[in-house]
């Protein structure tokens, strides 16, 4: 009987051939580098909330940098939280129900002499951004001397507002009787207190400095000029997060260094954002408030706080009784060292 052996050997080859086929298949698959688990465009942004003041005009490089996309560019997520108060901010970031807040920087130095330590990294509002607005045939006040007899509204106490134009009134008396006398009002009100005349001049912000003078008020009290470089909000976070998240606090105060540059050139840019922000305004409201913000610098050019500034600020507490002096309390609460390394590397 013949032997079939070309179809053997046919076998044989196909056999062969399956098997290394399998055997490639599997190789294929060992050398084959595995996909990554995330893309870099698919990364989840990192949940931050900031507790703040209040939904306030002022803090726009805040509201910049989220609008703009210079937070999400960063590869956050930040949600705003109001509490009304700059101790309640405060204890917001001690109570960790937010990781930054945004108030009055020197409530730092503050929680620090009860026990509760915290670092300013960044300033949001340089100069006092206040300038005092009346309906009445009143002078432009260049000494505190001036209030003599006047009624001033302001943010209730301890406000930065009410501790400064106190402070004022109070250096004004040692000059001249009867001294002024402070009306507190409640945010948003004390406009309709110079309407209904419970008030001779209201010390506000913007945006309700163009907005009385768009109905045909004037400004009286520039406290910009009266202060120069002061240490009015900072961007504040705990001891213990300013030790465990630089990387995330680096984040950030990229974010705002850029958002704070951007308002500074570009204007336009800056009013349609407000405009979307603050959308009761009008936009050209919105314009002149940034520009009045601009020019009096309470938009910082850097937003390293200065020990200037911080003095001057510190100063005012400790009068007001609300602060100890202390050797180093700059060093012990400002770290500057984020902003000066966004500065460096956006330049």
């Amino acid at each position: 009987m013949k032997k079939n052996y070309p179809f053997k050997v046919m076998l044989l080859i196909c056999l062969l051939c399956f098997f290394t086929a399998c055997g490639s298949n599997e190789q294929q698959k060992k050398e084959e580098p595995k996909a990554p688990t995330q893309t870099s465009e698919s990364t989840p942004l990192k949940k931050v909330t900031v507790a703040q003041f209040g939904h306030i005009f002022v803090y726009m490089p805040l509201y910049v940098a989220k609008q703009k996309g210079f937070f999400a560019d960063e590869g956050l997520d930040v949600k705003f939280v109001n509490t009304g108060g700059d101790e309640k901010t405060f204890a917001a970031l001690v109570s960790h129900s937010a990781q930054f807040g945004v108030s009055d920087p020197i409530f730092t130095a503050i929680a620090r002499q009860r026990g509760q330590g915290g670092k300013v990294v960044a300033s949001i509002v340089n100069g006092v951004p206040l300038w005092g607005v009346t309906k009445k045939d009143i002078p432009k006040i260049t000494d505190p001397a001036m209030f003599s007899g006047l009624r001033i509204a302001t943010y209730p106490a301890p406000s930065t507002t009410y501790t400064l134009m106190k402070d004022a009134i109070e250096r004004g008396a040692k000059k001249k009787t009867p001294p002024g006398k402070i009306v507190q009002g409640a945010f948003g009100t004390l406009l309709a207190m110079l309407e209904s005349d419970a008030a001779d001049i209201a010390v506000v912000i913007e945006p309700a400095v163009s907005i009385a003078v768009s109905k045909g008020m004037k400004v009286v009290y520039s406290l910009p000029e009266v202060y120069g470089d002061f240490a009015f909000t900072g961007l504040m976070v705990t001891d213990e997060y300013h030790g465990k998240h630089p990387e995330m606090i680096q984040r950030m105060v990229n974010a705002l260094v850029q958002a704070a540059r951007y308002i500074r050139e570009d204007i336009e840019g800056a009013t349609e954002i407000a405009a979307k922000e603050f959308p009761q305004l009008s936009k050209q409201v919105c314009k002149n408030a940034l520009e009045r913000m601009v020019t009096s610098n309470t938009v910082p050019k850097t937003l390293k706080l200065s020990k200037e500034a911080w003095d001057k600020a510190v100063e005012l507490r400790v009068r007001a009784g609300d602060l100890k002096p202390e050797p180093d309390i700059y060093e012990k609460n400002v770290d500057n060292s984020f902003v000066e390394k966004a500065e460096k590397d956006l330049h």
